[in-house]
């Protein structure tokens, strides 16, 4: 019930972090894999790895915020491949300022980024898999969406995921008759670029987060594949407006 062979994914930001390791664990199980990804030359890097495990993947340019890019990734998958059987929203951006002294115009990107392209891509999607009666929205929400964390002033990307969530909610609840299921992951503090550098440049401070976190560690980008892979098989049939935690403990206080 975990396989999704012959399954056709379609992954936003799947060049790099999160994105490219759900990628190749979703491939591992089977699907083939488009990415979207407004660096075409780090998606097409990942196009040829998941290429090497032995399924088809396509390498796609555009921008998330732009619903005609969107529309156009859709319909790309589907006229190469035939349909469209899940969709993960993972592209997302965060920006650190106090709320105080945070541009409105910053506070907008991420929410266009953030909310806006995860809302028109599910509507990209929407179209093909309420044709087929079938199919899987994976939304990558944090645990910024659920608790304010500390002491990173952060106040787009906390209510932007929040937002995230209940865009979540609110699609599973409207899209359900069409078979269409709607589900969250929300990660906590991963090994991703941000942190990687931000562990470097300020150890102090990455130490205090893991201290906060009763597994006492970040996570491997590696470690969402088993969410993903579950929220996208038939494992997750009878799932959906749901939000699956994996964050090493953060959020059990």
């Amino acid at each position: 019930i975990f396989s999704l062979t012959g399954r056709n994914i379609l992954v936003t930001g799947g060049g790099r972090g999160l994105g490219k390791a759900m990628a190749l664990g979703l491939a591992r199980y089977g699907a083939n894999i488009a990415l979207m990804d407004i660096n075409m030359d780090l998606a097409q890097q990942v196009a040829s790895e998941i290429e090497s495990i032995g399924v088809r993947s396509l390498a796609l340019r555009g921008d998330v915020t732009n619903e005609q890019d969107g529309e156009r990734v859709a319909e790309t998958v589907v006229d190469a491949w035939g349909n469209l059987d899940v969709l993960v929203n993972n592209a997302g951006i965060s920006i650190q300022a106090p709320a105080e002294e945070t541009p409105l115009a910053e506070f907008k990107r991420v929410y266009e980024i953030d909310v806006y392209g995860s809302f028109i891509l599910a509507k990209a999607a929407f179209r093909p898999m309420a044709r087929q009666r079938r199919g899987s929205i994976i939304n990558i929400a944090s645990i910024c969406g659920l608790t304010v964390l500390v002491p990173q002033p952060q106040v787009a990307y906390n209510s932007a995921k929040a937002a995230v969530i209940m865009l979540t909610k609110t699609l599973a609840a409207e899209w359900a008759r069409y078979g269409i299921r709607v589900n969250a992951i929300a990660p906590g503090y991963m090994l991703t670029p941000p942190v990687l550098k931000m562990r470097e440049d300020d150890p102090q401070r990455y130490e205090y987060w893991m201290s906060l976190t009763p597994m006492g560690r970040a996570g491997e980008p590696s470690e969402l594949e088993g969410a993903a892979i579950y929220l996208a098989s038939d494992a997750s049939s009878y799932m959906t407006g749901n939000v699956l935690v994996i964050d090493g403990g953060y959020t059990c206080s």
